[in-house]
């Protein structure tokens, strides 16, 4: 198969080097593999070598064959992947299209690939396909260009050229000479900044009649943006086309592409989705809930190594704590994800033991426990959070970053639904306009904007049966949407203001921007008082037979510092929403820990992970992120789940230690389950 394979490729490279055409109309199709049964569908764990070559450094040197595949082998990974070309430009394996470092040692891809072959792992390759230091040094008009001339610091145009005269015949060349499973691209969406170069501001003429906007409020600002989107839309797409026409069963996946930064439907030819969070844990539960939402298989990667300061004083990387790796590991897998670690060899390719002594320790054990309880499961929502492509860009409208990541309706909102146990399924706009939601309630948090297909899908889905919770400013500009949550009016807020509100005998004191509504035919489930001692409308109803239309005038999750409601204000609020009878989930877990409702056929597991601070040092380390050192995790106490179930479960476990649940209570269509204290992560698998 794997000669069949090669062959073909090689016959297909041949009708590129003739000039033949064999794309045909690939643009009208999708381009990518089966997602279904690929290998990367039954992959869980990968080792990425972050391996940035330099023209100083004789690469390969250290990479000595059988003690590179000893430690590989000591995390035994589904997947094996390192660069063939980093962020300086430099290559690891000979080039004829890039630049070959000077005094390369060893063919570095060659080895990888040889190991994977040998030892049954799949292949895959890393190509900073955005930055690239030599092109920036050698050709600089690939390069992108600021509104005065200068280039922004190795960020590729894609619009210059760059693709078809130097990115494209390299990955031929690779896929020719190492026939890699897949081709997992860094450095593109999150480096995309407006880019004034002579072929931009050329399309931007042609297409808008304009000049090109140089800074936020210029005429034509939000086109010029738009349009760079687009540019990197198109790329995305040709790149995949060029990759397919060669080897159809190549996977690509492109580095934070169609993530929270870029919440947009994804290519077709895209096979799976993909993002690096080096040592932050706060940041992965909710770029694993949007992926999780996508319809894609992802995975999240993190460092194994982290930075401390040694007895000299000088930064010292060591293997990251088992209670640190863990419980990134944890949150990623329990949100349907794969883990892919992050390495780091040395500047001359050598692997080193005492990480890959920790991985086999800790790593992969933890990984290979909980992996049938975790891969191809899918997600059981308490609650959902659209997540628009029109308010997401209209937040970036003052950035030069078309994809930019701010939000602080996203980062608050999925912060406080975990905290509040409200397990959360996020709605991308092309979602919404299906109607594809799949729990009781959609949340639309403080939207900057909603398009007129978001607005008509608001009001399709109430028709269906759905609850919606619109806050904030998402009446401001949409009056079609008044009558349907039954609104006559609304006096808009100039600044926030202090006022309280009382929920069953508890009074919270708030100071937010609060819009003054009257309703017409919406019922007031809360009101607010403001310093003047006047009454204002602070949550209202508007029934739909069997569903309802609530609206919030205040930004209810939104991360806005001091302005932000307290938890106990929010968790009384959903609990008007979706009453803890009704909920699918319900746990007297510590806020910290994140419950996650999964299913497979009728299996249900209930994931429970310890996202507390735990005891950490933080390491300064300037020019680029700040590292943490989490050496413990303070153990959750014991808790309970209720379980809402059709049907008596067979039985009840705590996964992965193969425990049975003794005790276990089933009445009026709830499970009852006492979970013990765990440090880390506990499945209670329901069968």
């Amino acid at each position: 198969m794997k000669f069949a394979r090669q062959f073909g490729i090689l016959a297909l490279v041949g009708c590129f080097l003739v000039g033949c055409d064999t794309t045909g109309d690939r643009a009208a199709v999708n381009t990518s593999p089966a997602v279904d049964g690929n290998w990367y569908q039954r992959s869980m764990l990968w080792l990425h070598e972050d391996h940035h070559t330099q023209a100083a450094h004789a690469v390969g040197r250290e990479a000595d064959p059988a003690e590179t595949r000893r430690l590989i082998a000591e995390l035994a990974p589904d997947v094996l992947q390192i660069h063939a070309k980093g962020n300086p430009g430099w290559t690891t394996y000979p080039s004829k299209v890039g630049y070959t470092p000077p005094k390369l040692a060893r063919d570095v891809l060659g080895l990888y690939r040889d190991i994977a072959r040998q030892d049954g792992y799949h292949w895959s390759i890393y190509y900073n396909i955005g930055r690239d230091g030599e092109i920036m040094r050698r050709r600089p008009e690939f390069n992108r260009d600021r509104p005065d001339g200068s280039e922004y610091e190795r960020a590729l145009c894609y619009h210059s050229g760059v693709g078809p005269q130097y990115i494209w015949p390299m990955l031929r060349e690779i896929i020719t000479g190492y026939q890699p499973d897949g081709f997992w691209f860094d450095g593109s969406v999150f480096t995309i900044a407006n880019c004034y170069c002579p072929v931009c501001r050329e399309r931007f003429q042609r297409e808008q009649q304009l000049d090109a906007p140089k800074r936020p409020g210029d005429k034509g600002w939000s086109a010029y943006s738009q349009m760079q989107r687009q540019i990197y839309r198109e790329f995305i797409t040709q790149t995949c086309q060029q990759i397919h026409a060669v080897d159809p069963d190549c996977l690509v996946s492109f580095n934070w592409a169609y993530s929270i930064r870029m919440p947009e439907r994804p290519d077709p030819a895209i096979a799976y989705l993909t993002g690096d969070i080096a040592n932050h844990v706060e940041k992965l539960p909710a770029e694993a809930h949007w992926y999780d939402s996508t319809g894609l298989p992802f995975d999240l990667m993190t460092t194994g190594h982290t930075f401390t300061q040694n007895d000299a004083g000088k930064l010292a990387a060591i293997p990251k704590p088992a209670a640190q790796i863990q419980q990134e590991i944890a949150v990623i897998i329990a949100n349907g994800g794969r883990f892919n670690l992050w390495d780091n060899p040395t500047p001359e390719s050598g692997l080193r033991p005492e990480r890959f002594e920790a991985f086999n320790q800790y790593v992969t054990p933890f990984v290979r426990a909980r992996q049938p309880w975790c891969m191809n499961t899918q997600r059981t929502a308490e609650v959902s959070l659209l997540h628009n492509t029109a308010s997401h860009y209209a937040l970036a409208e003052k950035t030069r970053k078309p994809f930019n990541r701010a939000n602080n309706r996203i980062d608050g909102a999925t912060e406080m639904l975990s905290r509040l146990h409200l397990d959360y399924e996020m709605i991308g706009d092309w979602r919404l306009h299906a109607l594809d939601v799949r729990s009781p309630l959609l949340v639309v948090e403080h939207p900057r904007a909603l398009s007129a297909a978001d607005i008509d899908a608001i009001k399709k889905l109430i028709a269906s049966g759905r609850d919606v919770l619109i806050t904030g400013m998402g009446l401001n500009a949409n009056k079609k949407l008044w009558p349907v949550f039954g609104i006559a009016s609304i006096d808009f807020a100039s600044g926030s203001e202090p006022f309280t509100v009382t929920v069953d005998n508890r009074k919270y004191e708030l100071n937010h921007w609060l819009n003054r509504i009257t309703v017409a035919g919406a019922d007031v489930l809360l009101t607010a008082v403001d310093a003047d001692g006047k009454f204002t409308p602070l949550l209202t109803a508007h029934r739909h037979g069997r569903c309802t239309a609530y609206y919030m005038p205040i930004p209810l999750l939104s991360a806005h510092q001091t302005n932000t409601p307290p938890i106990g204000f929010v968790n009384d609020v959903f609990a008007m929403l979706r009453p803890m009878r009704e909920r699918v989930l319900a746990t007297d877990a510590p806020p910290s820990v994140h419950v996650i409702l999964r299913q497979r056929g009728e299996q249900r597991i209930v994931h429970m992970v310890n996202m507390s601070k735990g005891h950490r040092i933080i390491t300064s380390r300037k020019g680029t992120y700040d590292a943490a050192v989490i050496d413990r995790l303070e153990p959750v106490p014991p808790c309970h789940v209720s379980l809402q179930l059709d049907h008596k479960p067979r039985a009840v476990t705590l996964q992965p230690q193969n425990q049975p649940v003794t005790g276990w209570r089933y009445a009026n269509g709830r499970l009852e389950v006492d979970s013990p204290s765990f440090d880390v992560h506990q499945m209670i698998v329901i069968d």
